[in-house]
């Protein structure tokens, strides 16, 4: 998938997708995937490329955000090349509309059902944690829907 098609359906600028390979949360421009359109929402969400020092400046904080990026890419990741397995469970190759990623600043956790996001919503309140929830089962059913329409990626770059 060109470069252009994911920053177009992620909306992530191609100079954030670069940034995001450099970092290597993405693979480089000619080695994108489908699936990297949903990846590259979640980190540019997460503000993975928030820090252009990181290789040489890395503070306690930056070297955490850093980590928990990669937990979120890595997990959410995993969970889409899983529904792309052939080889998988029926049930377990899906990817439930209602899946959540939800990020705190260390660590990251995927649901689908409401209490679990309001256990995780309670417990973050109680220890003052700041969190992002993303709709990641959306974003895979927004992106499945487009790869099942009329794309051809050569004819939308030659108009």
């Amino acid at each position: 998938m060109s470069q252009r098609t994911v920053s177009e359906w992620s909306g992530v600028s191609a100079g954030t997708l670069k940034n995001l390979a450099r970092i290597g949360l993405l693979p480089d421009a000619d080695g994108l995937r489908p699936h990297d359109v949903v990846l590259a929402r979640v980190a540019s969400a997460l503000g993975a490329t928030r820090s252009t020092n990181r290789d040489t400046q890395q503070g306690e904080r930056t070297t955490t955000a850093f980590q928990r990026d990669w937990d979120a890419v890595r997990v959410v990741m995993e969970l889409l090349v899983a529904a792309d397995d052939p080889a998988s469970q029926p049930d377990a190759s899906k990817v439930h509309p209602r899946t959540r990623l939800v990020a705190f600043p260390e660590h990251v956790a995927l649901v689908q059902k409401d209490y679990e996001l309001l256990e995780l919503s309670e417990k973050a309140l109680t220890e003052q944690w700041p969190y992002h929830v993303l709709p990641i089962g959306a974003w895979h059913a927004e992106l499945m829907a487009r790869l099942a329409g009329a794309f051809n990626e050569e004819a939308q770059i030659a108009a």
